[in-house]
């Protein structure tokens, strides 16, 4: 049984930094343009895999992928590339993220192949644990009702601000074991379920453990009737904060696989995501564990075995 299959996007990032985001009607320079490999689901896939763990994804590609370097680098990275789906006439989805100095964003996305994910199928029962990240989320139930004996994680990103989120999204946690949120996602799904507090969406929905980021502030992990506080654990610099979310999920899950506690779960996407928010795209500085094991242990005065 293969560890891990990570379900959603692969997409290119195009981020461009500029001095200000304009307003309707107005136009600003760009001063920086840097193009990587992205995508919610390439960016979890690629960073688990790195840190060792066994990782397929479930995807679906446009006809420009298969002679991309794209693909090539996830194949380098030992990335089970046989559940990809190739669209023959879509391209492969685009992110075009506009950073201004401040740090604030605006993002436009061209789904392109990836809105053809649930018209592909999937068996996804040699999977020991199964991600779903941010995607085609209508094709997510179907999956999840029929992985029976995989542990799930889900993190719909944001998908919950243009998706119909009773009947896409909340039929998916009844099968979810660990639940990723921001804390604009999180304060929208408590407005929809009408549940009072977090704790209650966890218990109500028989979720292990609801993990919740809050930027620069950190992240907090609902779990056994309490919750823990995780501090961002500082970078070098800041450079791209764009794919700090998908950095620590894959910190979390990568963490979660090898034995080690919620806490310590949480603490290691911290640190994992200081890493990457220290270059421009998601892929481009993944730590290895001795660099993960000597920021952690620098940070939170613990050791990590």
């Amino acid at each position: 049984m293969m560890k891990l299959l990570v379900v959603g996007n692969i997409a290119y990032d195009t981020i461009c930094k500029v001095r200000f985001l304009p307003d309707k009607n107005e136009a600003t320079s760009i001063e920086e343009l840097n193009q990587t490999f992205g995508g919610c689901a390439g960016n979890v896939a690629m960073i688990t895999s790195k840190l060792g763990i066994e990782t397929s994804i479930f995807s679906s590609v446009g006809k420009d992928f298969k002679k991309s370097e794209y693909l090539q680098n996830l194949v380098k990275h030992k990335i089970d590339v046989s559940n990809l789906k190739y669209s023959s006439r879509l391209f492969t989805a685009n992110s075009f993220l506009f950073t201004d100095n401040r740090g604030n964003q605006q993002i436009f996305y061209y789904p392109g192949a990836s809105s053809e994910l649930a018209n592909h199928e999937l068996d996804p029962s040699g999977f020991q644990y199964i991600h779903f990240s941010a995607g085609e989320i209508s094709a997510y139930p179907n999956i999840m009702r029929n992985a029976k004996h995989s542990i799930i994680s889900f993190d719909p990103g944001q998908e919950m601000f243009h998706r119909p989120v009773e009947t896409q999204i909340l039929p998916c946690l009844q099968y979810v074991s660990y639940l990723f949120l921001n804390n604009h996602e999180a304060d929208l799904l408590l407005k929809i379920t009408k549940e009072k507090n977090l704790e209650n969406l966890r218990v109500n929905n028989n979720i292990k453990a609801v993990i919740v980021s809050y930027g620069e502030k950190g992240s907090k992990i609902y779990f056994d009737g309490d919750w823990v506080n995780i501090p961002a654990v500082k970078p070098k610099k800041v450079l791209d904060p764009t794919g700090a979310g998908d950095a620590h999920r894959a910190g979390f899950l990568a963490s979660l696989i090898k034995g080690y506690d919620l806490v310590e779960c949480g603490r290691i996407g911290s640190v994992v995501a200081s890493f990457i928010i220290e270059k421009y795209g998601t892929q481009t500085n993944i730590p290895s564990w001795d660099m993960i094991k000597e920021r952690y242990e620098g940070f939170f005065k613990e050791t990590l075995k």
